[in-house]
């Protein structure tokens, strides 16, 4: 639709431009106002005219529309035809033949057997020992040691102490008060509210400033004096002792036995025995498989073709005609004819 009136416009705008072209190529051949624009009545004053009139006309105009058509088409189409195709191929098949074998087995075996062996034996004996021994032995000892004593000594020194002086200040501090205000509520009534307003005031406080004064006092205090003690202390000292002592002491010695042991023997034993020998022989087989060939056939099938159709209309379009003199269709032209 938007584009029909698009068209339309545009259709009405080229008519509009060849009815103003002719007026002006009927003004430049002398018709209408031509005495006026001759140098001969450049001096006589501009005549002003009419302003034209709007007349409607109807004009054939062509529009084109696009419009979904069905139309047949014949394509190519490649389809995957299946057909059954014999083939011989080779497969092994396992035969199973029994043969007499010799084997050679082996079976366990055990005999006793007299064999040397060195035997570690413990031999005790006593012996003796020097050893030392050491004994606890205390004593007293006298011996110095520095303690620390308090002593309290008086000392001036300087003191700063404040005292308060009453101060007159201004200050501005917020009020707040309640307010009535008249308005109107929501069904149009008057009404008077109280509504809380804040105001600033300046008033006079009283506050306390701190003077600081110096002043010199007596204070105890308190130092730490070494002083020297005599004390006496236990002292634990070892005092070592050689003694003699016996013990006894165990000393390994290697001894020569003969001894009984079992040993294990594979003996190797020949026996036959059956066996399935499996072989593998060839054979030719034949099967049947699928095979697919592709094929082209012509198919003919319809589709929606956009198609532009012109369209022919008949619409109103304006026409200007010149009042007085110049029928030129010009609005723009007011006296002489330029």
């Amino acid at each position: 639709m938007k584009k029909q009136i698009a068209s339309w416009v545009l259709s009405a705008a080229c008519i509009l431009g060849l009815t103003l072209g002719s007026s002006e190529a009927k003004h430049s051949r002398g018709g209408g106002c031509a005495p006026v624009c001759l140098p001969a009545c450049a001096p006589a004053p501009c005549v002003s005219y009419a302003a034209p009139a709007v007349q409607y006309v109807a004009r054939q105009v062509t529009t084109y529309q696009q419009q979904w058509v069905e139309k047949e088409i014949t394509e190519t189409v490649t389809e995957m035809v299946a057909s059954q195709q014999q083939f011989t191929y080779t497969v092994n098949v396992p035969v199973v033949t029994p043969q007499r074998q010799t084997v050679t087995t082996y079976v366990p075996q055990t005999r006793q057997v007299h064999v040397p062996v060195t035997v570690c034996v413990p031999v005790t004996t006593n012996e003796t020992r020097t050893v030392t021994s050491y004994t606890p032995v205390t004593r007293q000892v006298p011996y110095t040691y520095t303690v620390m004593q308090t002593q309290t000594v008086q000392r001036r020194v300087m003191q700063t102490t404040c005292s308060y002086v009453p101060e007159q200040v201004q200050v501005t501090v917020p009020v707040c008060t309640t307010v009535p205000v008249t308005c109107t509520d929501a069904c149009g009534n008057c009404i008077t509210v109280c509504r809380p307003c804040v105001t600033y005031q300046q008033q006079t406080q009283t506050v306390m400033r701190a003077v600081p004064q110096q002043q010199e006092v007596t204070v105890n205090q308190v130092i730490c004096v070494p002083v020297q003690q005599q004390g006496t202390r236990t002292v634990c000292e070892m005092v070592p002792q050689q003694q003699q002592v016996t013990v006894p002491v165990t000393r390994m010695t290697t001894q020569q036995q003969m001894v009984n042991r079992t040993v294990c023997e594979m003996v190797a034993q020949q026996q036959e025995v059956t066996v399935n020998v499996c072989t593998y022989q060839q054979q030719q087989q034949t099967g049947t498989r699928t095979v697919y060939t592709p094929q082209t056939r012509n198919v003919t099938r319809r589709v929606q073709v956009c198609q532009v159709v012109p369209v022919t209309q008949t619409v109103q379009v304006p026409v200007y005609v010149g009042g007085g003199g110049c029928d030129t269709g010009y609005v723009g032209y007011r006296g002489c004819c330029r």
